[in-house]
């Protein structure tokens, strides 16, 4: 379902900075939510804003495990958007689209058998990145969005809001590597297609 169901906002204060904060709903369940933060740009004719689609990853957002890079590219958006105006688009989707639960049982795979998060969505028959982006789409349209910086190192973001008719640009987002992180960023670039550095493992953390 990609029409909006309901809409709220409000003032957002943060860390960060204020702006406000968008919820559409398209749908009954807590997932069918997409939240957006909308922060004012200091010349608003430009029609390029400065845009981050994230999606869900509470074991690094909320728990702050090392394994991946998900809460420093979120903390890094969140900077350079409060810097210069734009959107911050958070969807509710954990594990890349394919839920928490499948997530975990990756993990799981990883620490039993040594396999990578694309083989061990491989092994339990799950898509690599079954998220779609139609929602963020039809989001940043009701924003007056229809073309945009995209924060991003997935070409797959750019295509799906591409195919939706929103202009995209590419802006690289690359965090260096931790020890922990290396191993999921070099499954990311070379399984996956993200268009990222290689770079040599620290040797230490």
């Amino acid at each position: 379902m990609t029409e909006i169901f309901e809409h709220a906002a409000c003032e957002f204060k943060s860390h960060y900075g204020v702006g406000t904060l968008h919820v559409y709903s398209f749908g009954p369940h807590e997932e069918d939510n997409v939240l957006c933060i909308e922060v004012p740009r200091p010349d608003p004719t430009l029609d390029d804003p400065l845009v981050r689609v994230q999606s869900a990853c509470y074991t690094a957002e909320i728990f702050r495990s090392t394994d991946c890079d998900c809460h420093e590219q979120l903390h890094t958006s969140l900077e350079a958007v409060f810097a210069e105006g734009g959107y911050v688009v958070y969807m509710i989707c954990d594990g890349r689209g394919a839920g928490l639960l499948t997530k975990i049982r990756g993990l799981s795979l990883g620490d039993r058998e040594g396999l990578d998060t694309h083989d061990a969505y491989q092994r339990l028959g799950v898509g690599i990145d079954p998220r779609e982006y139609a929602r963020v789409a039809v989001v940043l349209r009701d924003l007056g969005v229809r073309k945009l910086r995209l924060l991003t190192n997935n070409p797959r973001k750019v295509e799906g809001l591409e195919s939706a008719d929103i202009r995209v640009t590419r802006v690289e987002l690359q965090i260096p590597p931790t020890a922990d992180s290396w191993s999921y960023l070099t499954t990311k670039r070379l399984k996956m297609g993200h268009l990222l550095d290689d770079v040599m493992m620290p040797e230490h953390q």
